[in-house]
């Protein structure tokens, strides 16, 4: 690839990439599943590497990684933490509720391959019993019961039950007798435990709700919840709100003056704002705000170098989608 344009060399992985979704889903290609797992792995890496996650593709190869594991019984943890993630951002540009991808996504994440055995049973048990016998009073105790029970299910590979306790925790919110405070950091944390796990449509009230009601002496806070609440409302197929949510950030960002953890929202800002730009087929605009974020994160003293590759195939494959007018 040596001599070729960021474009070309971008347009030749993705080409690859299509000719590997095809040689999977090719009904003749039949391979034992180990071999199918070491294929999709190295798909997987390569697609994480060098494509953008507004590429159909790229999600289309982390679709076949998860099913080659889920097929095979491997790598049960780094399957289930690798789906949230990619439930979420191919909500983004597919939709929550696309029937193909997304569905597909979300039917191995319900198949729920069990991690941890008898110790994790064990643990659930205990944290069961913890939960149940701090029912009754309510309060913060008993949140932080549940959500650890919850956060243990998921560990062992029972998303269905981590879901079903979150949202029986948030029908059960009055009888809690929580403070206001209280109510904030529950909305907060409920909000980004569900966002995380890809469950985009139960945390949008909750991460909402969150960002109404920050401390007004924390600037970082406030912004970060804005940011956290315009990604679910990407994820929730709602770009034109998360647009009007991140210009309305980016004004209060406008300065962050030395404050490098400001500095560093201002550039996520200015990234997810190409995002909500792209999806709603403005591509030219969104190509100015990947620039933007990329001279940005350039400028940051200690750039984490996924997000730098995030950025770039960003920016790239706007380029293309500016060039072929799509």
């Amino acid at each position: 690839m040596f001599g070729k344009t960021e474009q070309e060399r971008y347009e030749e992985t993705a080409a690859m990439l299509r000719r590997f979704v095809a040689e999977d889903d090719d009904p003749g290609h039949r391979v034992p599943a180990r071999r199918r797992v070491n294929a999709a792995n190295r798909a997987v890496n390569l697609a994480e590497l060098q494509l953008s996650r507004l590429d159909p593709v790229l999600h289309e190869v982390r679709l076949r990684y998860a099913e080659a594991l889920d097929a095979a019984g491997a790598h049960a943890r780094h399957l289930r933490d690798h789906l949230g993630t990619a439930v979420r951002e191919a909500s983004v540009l597919l939709g929550p509720d696309d029937p193909v991808l997304v569905a597909r996504l979300r039917a191995v994440q319900r198949a729920e391959q069990p991690i941890g055995g008898a110790r994790a049973a064990r643990r659930i048990e205990r944290a069961q019993q913890e939960a149940a016998s701090l029912h009754d009073g309510g309060g913060a105790p008993y949140v932080l019961a549940v959500l650890d029970l919850a956060d243990r299910h998921r560990a062992a590979g029972g998303h269905a039950r981590f879901t079903a306790l979150l949202e029986g925790l948030i029908g059960e919110r009055r009888r809690l007798g929580l403070d206001a405070d209280q109510r904030h950091w529950f909305a907060q944390l409920l909000g980004g435990m569900l966002h995380d796990a890809g469950e985009v449509a139960l945390a949008l009230p909750l991460l909402e709700e969150a960002r109404k009601r920050p401390r007004a002496d924390d600037a970082w806070e406030r912004e970060y919840l804005n940011l956290t609440a315009a990604q679910c409302l990407l994820a929730n197929g709602r770009d034109a709100a998360a647009e009007a949510l991140l210009r309305r950030s980016l004004s209060a960002l406008a300065d962050p003056g030395r404050d490098r953890s400001l500095a560093r929202l201002r550039y996520r800002a200015v990234h997810e704002l190409g995002t909500a730009l792209f999806c709603q087929d403005r591509f030219p605009e969104a190509l100015e705000r990947f620039r933007e974020a990329c001279d940005l994160l350039a400028a940051d003293p200690r750039p984490h170098e996924r997000t730098f590759r995030a950025y770039r195939n960003a920016r790239v494959h706007a380029a293309i989608a500016v060039r072929d007018g799509a």
